[in-house]
């Protein structure tokens, strides 16, 4: 179970990354894209507050609905990182 842990731990570490680089232009997109990848990964680890957010910005990319992407990016940033937080002290 460890090294699946890592593993999740690795991804939400990269999610955190891209989200703050400046090499991402389109925000946006990736939110959506890292958003549709959270709602299985977050939900087989029992991440549900970050699964909820996933499943939320998933459904609301996929309707058109318009975002907050400022404010959506802030929100995902923290759940990734209080999620990493709390796992990472699960393992280590």
């Amino acid at each position: 179970m460890p090294i699946l842990v890592n593993i999740f731990l690795g991804e939400l570490n990269d999610y955190q990354s891209k989200l703050v680089s400046d090499t991402v232009a389109d925000k946006l997109g990736y939110l959506k894209e890292i958003s549709h990848a959270l709602k299985s990964s977050a939900a087989s680890f029992g991440a549900d507050r970050l699964c909820a957010k996933a499943v939320e910005l998933d459904s609301r990319a996929k309707s058109g609905e318009m975002m907050d992407i400022s404010l959506e990016v802030e929100h995902m940033l923290e759940l990734l990182k209080q999620t990493h937080q709390c796992y990472s002290d699960l393992v280590h």
